[in-house]
């Protein structure tokens, strides 16, 4: 008995110091937000459904109770305002139901091929969403890809894994991949990365060697698994994005 007591009681402690954020799927109370489709139906009363997607107000007009506001309340709540509404002057014990038929859409950004508003899907992870994006586009670089979640006031952009949930209302970035190129040749400075780029067309695209340098002797620093290392490439092998690659110069 004294137990159950404290788990009670530890509960109702969790359940108020557990902020819901709005619009939060990953939350375990999903509140409502602008863009999400929802359907609204009484019992045995045909003139009481609806259908509707929430706009910009989030406000609903609905019969006998005029304009409520449903964005930032769960489902429940909503249908408890909807039978305590109706209950007593219009129906007597109504049973009302409201449900999610469309969650409002994630947005993705950057290097995808198709970038823009998505509908949401259940269980929606980072390589599912960049599927439904048709794709990454030869620019992107796979390891600097970001969120910011939905309703964050501070709108953090935190880094995402290709395994992570995304939720409705998230807006997604795909950054752009580069290389770095210095030394001797032409046009020093960062250039966009594309699959199957080699040290070759690195050079191409850096304007080609410059007088003195050494075509044979080219290091790059490159990044893996966190940690950086050098190495000597040949002019045939491919690069990777956030190379720095230096051309060193001719003594000869």
């Amino acid at each position: 008995m004294r137990h159950c007591f404290l788990l009670t009681a530890f509960m109702l402690v969790y359940l108020m110091v557990t902020p819901v954020v709005a619009g939060s799927s990953h939350s375990g109370q999903y509140l409502l937000d602008v863009g999400d489709r929802i359907s609204i139906n009484v019992l045995g009363e045909e003139s009481l459904a609806m259908k509707v997607t929430l706009d910009s107000t989030g406000m609903i007009r609905y019969p006998f109770l005029g304009r409520i506001r449903v964005v930032g309340k769960t489902t429940s709540e909503v249908e408890s305002m909807i039978r305590n509404g109706l209950a007593g002057d219009y129906l007597v014990d109504p049973h009302v139901e409201v449900v999610i038929d469309e969650r409002r859409p994630f947005f993705i950004n950057g290097e995808v091929n198709k970038p823009g508003a998505i509908s949401y899907q259940e269980n929606l992870t980072l390589r599912k969403a960049i599927t439904l994006a048709s794709g990454l586009s030869e620019l992107a670089d796979d390891d600097r890809i970001f969120v910011i979640r939905a309703g964050d006031p501070n709108r953090v952009q935190r880094k995402l894994a290709m395994d992570d949930p995304i939720y409705p209302g998230d807006s997604i970035t795909v950054e752009t991949s580069y290389f770095f190129i210095t030394g001797e040749v032409k046009s020093r400075g960062k250039y966009p990365y594309h699959t199957g780029l080699t040290f070759r067309m690195a050079v191409t695209l850096a304007g080609g060697f410059a007088e003195r340098a050494d075509k044979d002797d080219i290091e790059v620093v490159r990044v893996e698994n966190g940690k950086s290392r050098e190495m000597s490439v040949r002019l045939d092998d491919p690069i990777k994005p956030r190379d720095v690659i230096t051309v060193n110069q001719s003594f000869f």
